[in-house]
């Protein structure tokens, strides 16, 4: 998690934070998941499942890592924008 920049906390679970981020060097923001070690099964039904998935209207996911109490999950960061085309 050396590679990234952590900004502010933009939302909470019952053992997940996510974080605003971006990769060092780069301009481009990710939502950066912080998960508690006790849902790992989770965390990696939910990386199966996207890792190949391409498609507008769901999340991608980038990267993970795992630390000594914690899993990372770097995926899409959806801003809330609403798209006109769609109206």
């Amino acid at each position: 998690m050396e590679n990234f920049i952590l900004y502010e906390e933009i939302g909470t679970g019952r053992k997940s934070v996510v974080y605003k981020g971006r990769r060092k060097g780069s301009i481009n923001f990710v939502a950066i998941i912080c998960s508690d070690k006790s849902k790992r099964h989770e965390i990696t039904n939910h990386v199966r499942l996207t890792h190949d998935i391409k498609h507008e209207n769901v999340v991608t996911f980038y990267e993970w890592y795992e630390t000594s109490n914690h899993l990372w999950l770097v995926v899409e960061l959806c801003t809330g924008e609403i798209n006109a085309d769609y109206f």
